[in-house]
């Protein structure tokens, strides 16, 4: 089993948590062993510094965009907001910061409505599959099998 990455927020709304441990199965089917801080393994120092240590163990980084926050009224620079913006963990951002400095191959996916950061298209140089988290089945997907078999190639070995 190779350890991997995972940037995803510790709480996780019920309605996208049956598509994240369908994701989980399959990483299962791919002798991929996911590694999370505050989900597979507790910090003992800074946060920040067991994501740095945990990150440099594994083998690639996926970042799941999952909404954490929702916006409905204010501005984005001089743009009114329109309602239900929703945006991820600022953590899904550091770590993917982390992940391209590691040199990790990354993938990721992000739930359909996610905006801003790493979540931009050409932020990062890797392609986002954005689905729909709330329908169970996502993992299953030809193209989150195809993004993961394809991604799992480039592990770093």
């Amino acid at each position: 089993m190779k350890s991997i990455f995972i940037s995803r927020p510790s709480w996780i709304p019920d309605e996208f948590k049956a598509g994240v441990d369908n994701f989980y199965k399959l990483l299962d089917t791919h002798q991929l062993s996911p590694r999370t801080i505050g989900v597979s393994d507790y910090p003992n120092e800074s946060p920040m510094d067991d994501i740095i240590k945990l990150m440099k163990k594994c083998h690639g980084t996926i970042v799941l965009g999952i909404p954490q926050i929702e916006i409905n009224k204010g501005k984005i620079k001089d743009q009114k907001i329109v309602p239900n913006q929703y945006l991820s963990t600022e953590w899904n951002h550091i770590e993917a910061a982390i992940a391209h400095t590691l040199e990790h191959p990354i993938l990721i996916i992000q739930h359909l409505d996610l905006k801003r950061g790493i979540f931009d298209r050409g932020a990062l140089n890797v392609f986002i599959y954005s689905v729909d988290m709330r329908d169970s089945s996502w993992s299953l997907s030809v193209p989150i099998i195809g993004a993961l078999n394809n991604w799992q190639e480039k592990l770093k070995i």
